[in-house]
């Protein structure tokens, strides 16, 4: 029976393995075509879609010299006011032209087609008649450069060199036009030399030794990367008469040599004045030279409390023909003086000190005089409650304030003013740039001097794209340029204070 059981069993498992119903080859066949066909219409779609990358790879390594060219930036006019009705700017083919807001009407002065100008720099001379260019541009450091210069003729296009007598043609340090007519400066090897006309001949205002470390009317590397933050280091009165300037002295300052990179396979060193912790820093020094008749110069004391110290000169800024704005820092930069010196005299009293917080960075701040120079308003730190300080617009006047007589503040809230661009007191408003929209975005606003917070923000809404402003007033602040810097792309307008949405 036991035997007759497993043969049974073996029976049955042998029923189990036997093949079962055949296989559907018709069906598995139609599956893998529509597979096939799918895949490929797939590979079809990426190789049709797929943009020809070819002619990319044969431009895969960008040079600097490519990224810095002007096929990767937008076109910046260099707009610049002539008066209050002319503004002058640039092409993007490089013509140099006027634009009358009066009557909408553009003047060609320079003819770029036959003259290759495009990466020059140009200034137009006040009365119109001469342009100033500066080519073969070598940059030193993040603002300054050596150039050669030539002024331009409107009248017959004529071009002369720009140069001492002492030399046919040179690379200058800087040159630019006064405010009146077609006067000048240039510097030259450290020394400022003026031309009282296009034609005139050079007359040398400084003279320095070339054994010393001295440079007149220009920043060295500290004062134009730490403390001015421009290149230039020379101030015109409104009138032209006088010309105000620095002398910066590193003959005990300590040096540094760094690598400089020019395109080459290796780097050639420079060696230029760095003061460290604890070293000697520049000595500084402004003058005042009176460029009308016999060339006059005086020195403006600084005040008592910073004679005998080391320090530096962050500001200066004419008031009147005769009159202009210092400020003094001590060399930790935690105190500031703000002094109206007396050209012709050399005299400084002090008019505000005040404690500084190094990391706010408001030592550049140019505080704007009244007419009558009776009154200044400047930007102070304001406590606003539990809040903190925050940065306003403060008036105060000229004579010495006692401590129980507060500053006037214009503005407050929760955000800081960070430039004064014009005071237009026939108006009655001063226009500035502040944080109130935001903390990344920098709009031009203006405040009321008779009513305390009577704001209005004037580039709001006003370009798409933009948050980040800057704005320069023609001289009778009736119209202003602004500069779009960001986020969008930069683009420069010209607009009417009394109707700023619409556009020249």
């Amino acid at each position: 029976m036991i035997a007759t059981t497993q043969q049974n069993m073996t029976t049955e498992l042998d029923l189990g393995s036997s093949d079962g119903p055949p296989r559907n080859w018709k069906g598995i066949g139609i599956a893998m075509v529509v597979i096939l066909a799918v895949m490929s219409l797939v590979i079809l779609s990426v190789v049709i879609l797929t943009p020809d990358e070819s002619h990319l790879l044969l431009r895969s390594h960008l040079t600097m010299e490519e990224l810095e060219s002007d096929e990767f930036k937008a076109h910046d006019p260099c707009a610049a006011w002539l008066n209050n009705n002319e503004v002058a700017l640039r092409t993007r083919e490089g013509h140099v032209l006027t634009f009358t807001l009066k009557n909408n009407l553009t003047t060609t002065l320079l003819d770029n087609s036959s003259l290759d100008l495009t990466s020059a720099k140009f200034q137009v001379s006040a009365d119109k008649r001469f342009v100033l260019l500066a080519y073969n541009i070598r940059p030193v450091f993040s603002q300054s450069f050596t150039a050669s210069y030539a002024i331009y003729s409107v009248a017959n296009g004529d071009l002369l060199e720009l140069s001492p007598l002492e030399r046919e043609t040179t690379e200058l340090q800087y040159a630019s036009w006064g405010p009146q007519g077609n006067q000048l400066a240039f510097v030259f090897d450290g020394d400022i030399y003026y031309k009282p006309n296009a034609a005139s001949n050079p007359l040398r205002l400084t003279s320095t030794d070339e054994d010393q470390k001295v440079v007149n009317g220009l920043s060295d590397w500290t004062y134009e990367e730490e403390v001015l933050l421009t290149y230039a280091a020379h101030w015109w009165s409104m009138d032209g008469a006088r010309l105000a300037y620095l002398r910066i002295n590193n003959s005990a300052t300590p040096v540094m040599e760094i690598p400089h990179f020019l395109g080459g396979l290796y780097p050639s060193n420079m060696i230029f004045p760095y003061p460290k912790a604890g070293s000697s820093i520049p000595s500084v020094s402004l003058f005042v030279v009176n460029l009308y008749g016999p060339a006059h110069t005086l020195e403006m004391l600084p005040p008592d409390s910073l004679r005998a110290r080391e320090n530096y000169i962050s500001m200066v800024s004419w008031i009147s023909s005769t009159r202009l704005s210092v400020r003094w820092l001590n060399r930790a930069q935690n105190q500031s003086v703000l002094c109206v010196c007396e050209a012709t005299t050399g005299a400084c009293s002090e008019k505000h000190k005040m404690a500084m917080d190094i990391m706010q960075n408001q030592r550049q701040d140019v505080p704007l005089f009244t007419s009558d120079g009776s009154m200044f308003y400047t930007i102070l730190p304001a406590k606003q409650g539990a809040r903190g300080e925050f940065h306003h617009i403060a008036g105060l006047t000229v004579q010495p304030a006692t401590p129980s007589v507060p500053p006037r503040f214009l503005t407050s809230g929760s955000w800081d003013v960070t430039l004064l661009c014009a005071l237009d007191e026939n108006a009655g408003k001063i226009y500035f740039l502040s944080t109130e929209e935001s903390r990344e975005s920098r709009h031009l606003y203006s405040v009321d001097l008779n009513g305390v917070f009577q704001r209005h923000c004037i580039s709001c809404d006003l370009i798409d794209g933009c948050g980040f402003f800057k704005a320069v007033f023609s001289p009778n602040q009736t119209h202003f340029i602004l500069y779009c810097l960001g986020p969008g792309i930069p683009k420069v307008t010209v607009h009417s204070t009394r109707d700023p949405s619409s556009k020249y």
